[in-house]
């Protein structure tokens, strides 16, 4: 049986970013495993192994540590994929497959990360600060697989927008599938199910 309350981590010195890291996924794991409500500064100190007084540090306003753990968390994603489109795909076949892939990386998708974007969602229903991070989230993200897919040759029965619309739906269905059970959607397959479906939606499309 998994330890409820497991033990604090001794303290190493560390370079700042890495410490700052490490609280965020110290929270992450928080969220998958106490919810909002047991994922207090001082528990996330006490299982990093560090001094309340460092998450100020780090922190602007570590009484809000969840509201920071998520823009953190959706800047880091954007920043992911962006740095996918921006890298240099002749085929533009190959950018947006790409784009899948970032998707369902380890760090984007498992079972913590999911509980910790559970948490956050619960959230938005009832803070301002969290529904204005995820609008601007979800723009953020649509507007880049906007981009990646008007690079491609859609036909006249379907617009570049519609295909965005369709396949931001299906990638959000495989990875809450592939977080909730891995043995029954695999990563990869995850993946390959979004390539599938964007060429199925696009005629000619190259295998």
């Amino acid at each position: 049986m998994t330890d409820p309350n497991p033990p604090a981590r001794r303290a190493i010195r560390q370079a700042p970013e890495v410490r700052r890291q490490a609280l965020l996924d110290v929270t992450i794991t928080c969220l998958a495993t106490l919810g909002p409500r047991g994922t207090t500064g001082r528990e996330v100190c006490r299982r990093a192994g560090v001094s309340h007084g460092l998450l100020r540090h780090y922190f602007a306003n570590p009484d809000n540590l969840l509201l920071e753990t998520y823009q953190e968390l959706c800047d880091r994603f954007v920043a992911r994929l962006e740095q996918e489109l921006e890298a240099p795909h002749p085929d533009p076949w190959v950018a947006i497959d790409s784009f899948f892939a970032a998707q369902f990386a380890e760090e984007w998708a498992s079972s913590n990360i999911l509980g910790a974007w559970m948490a956050f969602w619960t959230r938005v229903r009832t803070s301002e600060e969290f529904a204005r991070t995820s609008d601007v989230f979800n723009r953020r993200v649509r507007e880049l697989l906007r981009a990646a897919v008007s690079r491609l040759p859609v036909g006249p029965d379907i617009s570049h927008e519609e295909v965005a619309t369709i396949l931001s739906a299906v990638m959000d269905g495989l990875w809450l599938d592939y977080c909730l059970s891995p043995e029954r959607m695999p990563r990869e397959r995850a993946r390959q199910l979004c390539s599938l479906t964007l060429r199925q939606l696009i005629p000619d499309a190259p295998a």
